[in-house]
C-alpha cells in the first residue's frame, strides 16, 4: 500500500525551509522600503535611486547561467546558507557606515551588489531546491503557500519599515536602522537552513559531477538548449522578460509619486507598498485554484492584462487611497504570474536540469528587472511619474495582444511534442492540458 503524502504543515523540512524564507522576506519588505528612501535621502536623485535598484539585478546577468550550472551539482543547502550569511555581513555594513558617518552611495551600492550576488545563486536554489521536500502533486499548493507566507511578510514589512524609519530623527538614521533588521532577519533564515536535514539536490547528481566543474561550460550550454527547445518555456521566458521590465521600476515609480504628487509622509508610502503586499496575498491565496483550473497561456493574458489595469489606476489616481488600489491590483498579478510559472517549470523540467534551465530562464527576468529599475529611474526624471506610469500600462496591454497570439503558436507545438520520447504518456498529456 502506498505511504500517505503528509500534508504541507506536517513536512518538518519544508516548514523548516519555509521558515527561513518568510523571516528574511520580513526583513526584504523593510529593506524594499529603506533602500529608494534612502538613496533619495543621499542624493536627491530618482536616477541614482533606480540604479541602486539596478545593480542588484547586474550580478545575475553575469553569474545567472554559472550558478545554474553549479547549483544542479553542488550542496543546495550550503549555497543558501552562505548566500544568507553574506547578506546578512554586507546589509549589516549600512548601519555601522552610517554609525561612524561614512555612508555613502558608493556603499549603498557595492551592497547591492552583494545582495545581487547572492540572490543569483540562491533564487536558483530556492526553487530548484523546493521539489527535494514535497511531492510533485503538491509542488503548486507548496509555491502557493510560500508566495502568500511571503505576502504576509510583504504586507507587514513595510509598515514595519515605515514604522522604524518614522521614529528616527532623519530619514538617513531610521533607514538605516531598517537595513540592521534586515541583516538580523537573514541571520535568523540561516538558523533556520542549518536545521534542514534533507539533501537538496539528487544523490545521483552529487555523485556524477563531483570533480567536473571542466564541464561547466557544457552544462550552461545544456541548460540553454532545454529552453530553447522548449517553445512554451521559450515563450515564456519573453513574456517574463517583459513583465520584469515593466515590474523593475515600479517601487520607485510609485515612492515619487506617493511623495511628489500626492505629498505622502513615510508612513503613509508605508501604506502604499504595504497595499502592494496585500494584493499579492491575495494572488498567492489564488494562485494553485487558478493554475489547476485555467491552462497556462489563456491565465498569464488574463495576469498581464490584469498589470496594465493597476498601472493605470496608479497614473491618474487622485489621493493615496486609490494609488493604494492600483499598487495592489498590480502586486496581485505580480505574484500570480510568479507563482504560476514557477510551478509549470517545477513540473515539467526534470530535477537534474532544474538549476540549469530555471537560471537560464531567470537571466532573462533579472535583465528585465535591472533594465527596468535603470530605466525606470531616468523616466520618472524626464516624464515625471504619472506619465512613467501611464507608459507602463500602454506596454503591459500590448505585451497582453502579443501572449493571446502566441498562446496559439505554442498549443500546436505541444501537439507535435506527444510524438517524440522527451515526455512520459503522463507527462504528454499534462503539458498539453496546461498550455490550452
Amino acid at each position: 500500500m502506498a505511504t500517505p503524502i503528509p500534508s504541507l504543515a506536517q513536512n518538518g523540512e519544508f516548514v523548516r525551509l519555509w521558515a527561513g524564507q518568510v523571516v528574511s522576506a520580513v526583513g526584504g519588505g523593510v529593506s524594499r522600503l529603506a533602500a529608494p528612501l534612502l538613496a533619495l535621502a543621499l542624493t536627491g536623485s530618482p536616477a541614482d535611486a533606480g540604479l541602486l535598484a539596478s545593480a542588484q539585478a547586474v550580478p545575475f546577468l553575469f553569474l545567472g547561467l554559472v550558478a545554474g550550472a553549479i547549483i544542479d551539482r553542488a550542496d543546495r543547502r550550503l549555497i543558501l546558507m552562505a548566500c544568507d550569511l553574506a547578506r546578512a555581513v554586507a546589509i549589516g555594513s549600512v548601519p555601522v557606515a552610517w554609525w561612524f558617518g561614512s555612508l555613502t552611495v558608493a556603499h549603498l551600492y557595492v551592497v547591492a551588489f552583494v545582495q545581487g550576488t547572492a540572490l543569483a545563486f540562491a533564487n536558483v536554489a530556492q526553487v530548484a531546491a523546493l521539489p527535494r521536500v514535497v511531492a510533485k502533486s503538491q509542488i503548486a499548493a507548496a509555491q502557493s503557500f510560500n508566495q502568500a507566507s511571503q505576502g504576509v511578510a510583504t504586507l507587514a514589512g513595510p509598515a514595519l519599515g515605515a514604522a522604524i524609519i518614522g521614529i528616527a530623527a532623519t530619514t538617513e538614521a531610521g533607514a538605516s536602522l531598517a537595513y540592521a533588521v534586515d541583516a538580523v532577519t537573514y541571520f535568523a533564515s540561516l538558523a533556520a537552513l542549518a536545521s534542514v536535514r534533507t539533501p537538496l539536490q539528487s544523490a545521483r547528481i552529487a555523485r556524477a559531477t563531483a570533480g567536473r566543474i571542466a564541464q561547466l561550460r557544457a552544462d550552461i550550454g545544456a541548460g540553454l538548449r532545454y529552453l530553447w527547445d522548449d517553445r512554451s518555456l521559450r515563450g515564456m521566458a519573453a513574456v517574463n522578460f517583459g513583465q520584469r521590465l515593466l515590474l523593475g521600476g515600479l517601487v520607485l515609480t510609485v515612492i515619487v509619486l506617493a511623495q511628489a504628487e500626492l505629498h505622502a509622509e513615510t508612513h503613509q508610502v508605508g501604506w502604499l507598498l504595504t497595499a502592494g503586499g496585500a494584493g499579492g496575498l491575495v494572488g498567492a491565496t489564488l494562485a494553485a485554484r487558478l493554475y489547476a483550473r485555467i491552462a497556462i497561456w489563456p491565465l498569464l493574458v488574463a495576469i498581464v492584462t490584469t498589470n496594465a489595469v493597476g498601472y493605470a489606476i496608479l497614473a491618474t489616481a487622485p489621493v493615496l487611497a486609490v494609488a493604494m488600489v492600483g499598487m495592489a491590483i498590480a502586486t496581485f498579478a505580480e505574484s500570480l504570474t510568479g507563482i504560476v510559472q514557477v510551478a509549470y517549470r517545477l513540473g515539467t523540467i526534470p530535477d537534474a536540469m532544474q538549476g540549469r534551465v530555471n537560471s537560464t530562464y531567470r537571466w532573462t527576468a533579472f535583465a528585465g528587472v535591472g533594465g527596468g529599475a535603470a530605466a525606470g529611474g531616468y523616466l520618472v526624471v524626464l516624464a515625471g511619474p504619472r506619465l512613467t506610469l501611464a507608459l507602463m500600462s500602454v506596454a503591459a496591454a500590448l505585451l497582453a495582444i502579443g501572449i493571446a497570439s502566441m498562446r496559439r503558436v505554442v498549443a500546436r507545438e505541444a501537439a507535435r511534442q506527444v510524438a517524440t520520447d522527451r515526455f512520459t504518456v503522463t507527462d504528454r498529456t499534462a503539458v498539453i492540458a496546461r498550455t490550452g
